[in-house]
Order: C-alpha cells, then sequence, then structure tokens
C-alpha cells in the first residue's frame, strides 16, 4: 500500500527525490489513502473506523503505535517535522463525505473542505521535500485548493451518482443553475458559463500558487511544482471538453506526465 502512490499523479512527480524522501512519501499517501477508502468503501461503519484510526494517529505521536502502518509513521515523523495537526484535519476533512447529502454553501465552506483534504497534504510534503522561506507553506496552501478544485470539476460526474456536488451553491445561484442540472449532467448555457467560471477560478489559484512560491526554494520543491504542473494541465484539458460536465475522466498519459516533469526540471536550472 505504501508505494502505491507510484501508480498515481505523485509517483512521477516525486521522480528526483531522495530514496528516504519517497519512503517517507509513500507512507503519507498511504495514510491519507486509508482515511479516504474508509469514507468511500464503508460509509457505515466509516465513524469508528476514524475514530480508530485517530487513537492509533495519538499513540504514533505518542510513541506507542499498534498497526504496522503506525509503525511506518512514526519513523518518517521522526525524521521530518510534520505536525499532529495536520493529521488531524485530513480525518475531519474526509469525515465530511459523509454528510448526506454532500453540500457546501459558500466558498469559504468549501475552501475549508479542500484545506484539509488537499491543502494539508501539500503541508506535509513539504516538510519532506525541505523548505527555508516560510511562505512555501502558504504555497502548498494555495496549491492545495488549486489542486482540490482540479479534481472537483474533473469529477462531477462521478461524484454526482453518489449525490454528492462540491462547487458553492452560491455560485449555482448566481448562473441560474439548479443542483439537479449538475447532478443530471444537463449540457445547458448556464451549466457550461458556470463552469467555466468555476474553472478559472481553479486557473487563478495555479497562478496564485506560482506568485507566492519563494525564489529560495524554487528547487527545493521541483516535485511540488511538477504535481502542480499536472494538474494544472489536466485543468486545461478539461477546459477544452465541448461537453460540460465531462461524464468520461479527464487524464493525462504517462507519456504527457514525463514531459512536463522534464519542462519542470528544466526550469530548475
Amino acid at each position: 500500500m505504501q508505494n502505491s502512490y507510484k501508480k498515481s499523479n505523485f509517483g512521477v512527480a516525486f521522480f528526483f527525490l531522495s530514496k528516504e524522501q519517497k519512503e517517507a512519501l509513500g507512507i503519507i499517501y498511504a495514510f491519507c489513502r486509508l482515511a479516504d477508502d474508509i469514507v468511500d468503501d464503508t460509509p457505515q461503519t466509516a465513524p469508528a473506523q476514524l475514530a480508530d484510526l485517530t487513537v492509533e494517529l495519538d499513540q504514533v505521536f505518542g510513541g506507542v503505535p499498534k498497526t504496522e502502518l503506525g509503525k511506518d509513521l512514526q519513523k518518517v515523523i521522526q525524521k521530518f517535522p510534520i505536525p499532529q495537526q495536520y493529521f488531524y484535519d485530513l480525518i475531519e476533512g474526509v469525515k465530511s463525505d459523509l454528510n448526506s447529502p454532500v453540500r457546501y454553501q459558500t466558498q469559504e465552506q468549501l475552501n475549508w473542505y479542500m484545506y484539509r483534504v488537499a491543502s494539508v497534504v501539500g503541508l506535509m510534503c513539504i516538510e519532506i521535500f525541505g523548505y527555508k522561506n516560510p511562505l512555501s507553506k502558504k504555497y502548498a496552501e494555495t496549491l492545495g485548493y488549486a489542486v482540490q478544485l482540479t479534481n472537483i470539476l474533473r469529477d462531477i460526474a462521478e461524484d454526482a451518482k453518489i449525490n454528492r456536488l462540491y462547487l458553492p451553491l452560491e455560485d449555482l445561484r448566481r448562473f441560474t443553475v439548479s443542483e439537479e442540472d449538475i447532478l443530471s449532467l444537463r449540457h445547458t448555457a448556464t451549466v457550461k458559463k458556470l463552469l467555466n467560471f468555476e474553472l478559472e477560478k481553479a486557473q487563478k489559484l495555479y497562478k496564485e500558487a506560482r506568485q507566492i512560491l519563494p525564489k529560495e526554494d524554487f528547487k527545493t520543491l521541483l516535485a511540488a511544482r511538477a504535481m502542480g504542473a499536472i494538474y494544472e494541465n489536466i485543468l486545461h484539458k478539461l477546459k477544452q471538453q465541448p461537453c460540460l460536465p465531462c461524464e468520461k475522466k479527464i487524464k493525462l498519459s504517462k507519456l504527457q506526465k514525463l514531459l512536463i516533469l522534464f519542462k519542470t526540471w528544466r526550469e530548475s536550472k
């Protein structure tokens, strides 16, 4: 499980990291994946399982982990200064997906969700990558928003099947779009205007993240920049789709990811 991230977009982005860093990231990914899978695969028992995971997390930071993953995670936090609060935030974030139905009234509410399920993951990662300027935390947080909003826009059809709608309802009202319009994947002019608005919102977040990134951490955070570039390219593919929302999940080929990685590496030279 710890190495399952290699099959994801993370695998390519982490190509240039040391073995120690890759192993640590694999364990962090396994923890995040476990929390997410608990909610998606076993929603009926998820509250109890997440409570158990929180107890194990306390034991990890207390020096007495019980599970194999907990023991691996303890080794990570001994080497890298990842705050315990980040893990708590992640668990609270995925727990939000147990709400029925999943809805967010405002952008502020959605931002809080995106911070806990995406930005904190970026904040964990940069503790492993290493950084000098505290502004790099703001970079990781902003990039997390951009990546998660891209995921939300890419996965609208998939989420609609289980009655999850992450777009802020205030945005739907702004464009006179109903919840049913999104859940039924209607390709109307107003839906297209709404989704173009959200796509531009995500694009602005990528731009903002690039502007925040401190020069002294530009090379050190190569993996973070590569991850951002991969998801920004997914966003570009979404913007090129004639029909929104997309029923087919948008992905990049391995070659496309490698080309993005090479370009990002060249920018560091």
